[in-house]
């Protein structure tokens, strides 16, 4: 979509900018008439992954229980039998406190010892160390000679000499390898090993994972060989939906490709590009790379829309805008186990978007400058999420710091909004699947509070399939607000050859939103109930998956808006259908 012309017939712009205003000004008073309100990343009305549908945590183990090393019993010069011993002395011991070193000697001192029971006592203090997890850890008696009564046993602390990975198409093994070895500490213990073998299963591009610890060469040593079964990496996606706007065309085609790994550091590319009568295009594009083992990651991404209203009440103004953001993240896990995860993300966006009416630049919102806002505010995330089975708990705070950086808008005048604010963003999602038939429970609530007037990148929208159904999308775009949502999935099919599920849902959804200043128009909140469908199959598996998937809510109203142009969103009516691949 080129950007407009300047023209120099000033008089007919004025013209039909008031024109423009009259109509703006009589659809706040009768009927809401949105203006173009674009899905910014971020924002509620943003579908966020469907939480039952990611990976549980890895119900079996990875790496099976590993047989007791061979540790050496009674050297050559141990003491013999019948052997008063007085003191006993063990060294080499990181793990065994003196308490309970005294503990397990306590009962072999001031007695004559066989040398069968000096093999009793090294055997309960290399127990000491199984138990908890040492596997390849144990005591030995060395040489020595004995005097005055003191006898010395010697803790052999094991370690982890070799991680031997095959089986890799598109990971690199180094990448794997300095994951696994986190676990991999000395002296070696099962448990955190086990933990990250588990961590590594639950990656989604990882299919499968076997793993065996095996003695090395010398005692105390092991070598750990990993068979990986990898997923394929590339996803190509494909749908239409009525997710969007009616101003810039309600219906638009999406068309997703994917690399999940693509350059074997476990850096995700994504490409989205989107097609509506009043938008074209929609870009989106995203990479992320870890930095090292501990999956400090960097993220990228861009995104790129040029809308043009085509509604017949706002379709003849020649209502044109344009938005690019870049944005730039680390993220950093700061706790991470097979169940939960906390993390904390850094970054900066470069938000600029451009409207012009009638092929001149054209301020619709209050704080816009000759139509072109610039926003540039440091973002400081922080995320929790708890998972088990059947229950799922995400919880996602988010602050952002609106700078003067890059020319971003200011205009010095309280009330009026611009570049410079704070808002804080917060958003829950419960998922559970009940006992009772395998229902599946959903909730959601989405907050935003905002201590000043926000231009409208940083609005929060409210209406639509993702925050309010049974609503057009975007309907209302406020300052701060609030959303809720609760949904009952009931699975009438699973697992059929024509069907891998097909959910019969119910749900009741509200939201609520106002401005920090210049009044808030009515409605100020939208309620709505209503039912709907969700249905995928996997027609075919090999040699590369096919999916299809379709959904449809129909959303009741409960505070009634009126609208002068008929659409199905104005019906209730939400629907997507997709075909996706993965090779």
């Amino acid at each position: 979509m080129k950007t407009p012309r300047r023209t120099k017939t000033a008089p007919r712009f004025r013209l039909i900018a008031s024109l423009a205003l009259s109509l703006l000004a009589l659809g706040t008073s009768a009927a809401p008439q949105s203006l173009p309100t674009l899905d910014y990343t971020g924002r509620p009305g943003e579908k966020r992954p469907e939480l039952l549908e990611q990976r549980p945590p890895a119900a079996q183990p990875v790496l099976p229980a590993a047989p007791l090393p061979p540790v050496a019993t009674a050297e050559s010069g141990a003491p013999a039998a019948g052997l008063m011993v007085r003191k006993i002395v063990v060294v080499g011991s990181t793990v065994l406190s003196e308490a309970e070193i005294a503990r397990a000697t306590a009962p072999y001192l001031d007695r004559s010892l066989t040398v069968d029971e000096l093999e009793t006592l090294r055997r309960e203090l290399t127990l000491l160390y199984v138990r908890r997890g040492y596997i390849n850890s144990g005591a030995v008696i060395p040489d020595q000679a004995v005097q005055d009564g003191q006898v010395t046993l010697r803790v052999v602390e094991g370690e982890l000499t070799g991680i031997d990975i095959e089986g890799t198409k598109w990971f690199g093994k180094r990448f794997l390898h300095d994951r696994i070895a986190l676990g991999g500490g000395r002296p070696l213990n099962l448990a955190p090993l086990q933990e990250r073998l588990q961590l590594l299963q639950q990656d989604p591009r990882i299919q499968s994972l076997h793993a065996e610890l095996r003695p090395g060469d010398r005692i105390g040593e092991s070598n750990l060989k990993v068979r990986v079964v990898e997923a394929r990496p590339v996803t190509v996606w494909l749908g239409f939906n009525n997710y969007q706007s009616p101003s810039i065309g309600a219906e638009r085609g999406l068309a997703t490709i994917a690399h999940r790994n693509l350059s074997g550091h476990g850096d995700p590319l994504s490409l989205t590009y989107g097609y509506s009568d009043g938008l074209n295009p929609l870009l989106d594009v995203s990479y992320a790379v870890p930095l090292n083992a501990r999956d400090t990651t960097l993220i990228l991404r861009y995104r790129h829309n040029d809308t043009k209203v085509v509604d017949d009440v706002f379709g003849p103004l020649d209502i044109v805008s344009k938005t690019q953001s870049a944005e730039v993240a680390i993220r950093q896990p700061l706790y991470r186990t097979l169940s939960q995860e906390l993390a904390l993300t850094l970054g900066a966006e470069y938000e600029l978007s451009r409207t012009w009416l009638a092929g001149e630049p054209f301020s619709f919102s209050a704080g816009v400058d000759n139509g072109r806002s610039v926003v540039v505010p440091i973002r400081f995330s922080q995320e929790w999420t708890y998972r088990t089975q059947r229950e799922v708990v995400a919880v996602r705070s988010r602050f952002s710091l609106g700078t003067g950086a890059f020319g971003a808008t200011g205009n010095g005048e309280a009330g009026v909004p611009d570049g410079h604010f704070f808002a804080w963003l917060g958003q829950f999602q419960y998922a559970r699947i009940l006992q009772f038939l395998d229902v599946q429970l959903l909730a959601r609530v989405d907050a935003q509070r905002s201590a000043e007037p926000l231009l409208p990148v940083e609005q929060f929208g409210i209406g639509g399939r993702y925050t309010v159904r049974g609503y057009r999308e975007n309907l209302l775009v406020r300052d701060q607000g609030v959303i809720a949502s609760l949904e009952t999935r009931v699975p009438l099919l699973q697992q059929q050859r024509w069907a891998d599920y097909l959910l019969f849902c119910q749900f009741v959804d509200y939201g609520q939103g106002e401005n920090k200043s210049g009044g808030t128009p009515t409605p100020s909140d939208l309620a709505s109930v209503g039912l709907g469908l969700r249905w995928a199959a996997t027609p075919v598996k090999l040699p590369f998956e096919l999916k299809l998937e379709a959904e449809t809510y129909w959303g009741h109203q409960l505070r009634r808006v009126t609208r002068t142009h008929s659409d199905l969103q104005d019906e209730g009516i939400h629907l997507q259908v997709a075909v996706s691949s993965t090779f």
